[in-house]
């Protein structure tokens, strides 16, 4: 079975490029937000929400957005390249794209509103928690790329489910950045792997 895509992405090297897009969103919004938010603190509680710039909660926002892309696009190269895309592993990757839809939408509304409100977790569990969890598994299944890489995508969604209970916000968005940094490293490195073949 041919492991690169049919449509739209058939050239040698789509699945690196998944991988390079997650780790730009890993870098700006995991990194970047993180040490913004250590620079100017407007998520500690909703009296600093209120006070905030517009343009800060609004790049907020938008970074959430670019963060559910890119993470989904490191989902979806390893879902491709590592997991035999079995019917549990694809709805589990649709639960993936629907949280991370939610996610980016609440906090567009956070954005628009300067009301924050923790349902945002309720998409973003799918795609940055339980998605990695159940890919790192299939591909350990699979046996398609090597289990280092299988086991720590399923290690980034375990780090995840805690890692903003620990941290706070400020500096678990560094420490998601730099996970997720790794996690987009795992696809590129199998879709250069593919493209070399």
């Amino acid at each position: 079975m041919d492991d690169e895509p049919r449509a739209g992405g058939s050239e040698p090297g789509f699945v690196a490029r998944l991988g390079v897009a997650c780790m730009a969103a890993a870098l700006l919004t995991g990194v970047g937000a993180g040490v913004w938010e250590l620079a100017r603190p407007i998520l500690t509680d909703q009296a600093a929400l209120d006070a905030a710039p517009r343009l800060q909660l609004w790049a907020y926002g938008v970074m959430q957005l670019v963060k559910s892309a890119g993470f989904l696009a490191g989902l979806y190269g390893f879902y491709f390249r590592a997991t035999r895309r079995g019917r549990v592993v694809t709805f589990f990757l649709g639960l993936a794209v629907a949280g991370a839809a939610f996610f980016s939408a609440v906090w567009l509304w956070i954005a628009a509103s300067s009301h924050f409100t923790i349902i945002y977790v309720l998409g973003g569990m799918w795609y940055q928690m339980i998605a990695p969890v159940v890919l790192g598994v299939a591909a350990l299944l699979a046996h398609r790329v090597a289990r280092w890489k299988a086991a720590l995508v399923a290690v980034v969604g375990l780090m995840n489910m805690f890692i903003f209970g620990r941290f706070g916000v400020a500096r678990a968005s560094i420490i998601q950045g730099v996970i997720w940094l790794a996690l987009g490293y795992v696809v590129y490195s199998c879709g250069r792997a593919r493209a070399s073949v």
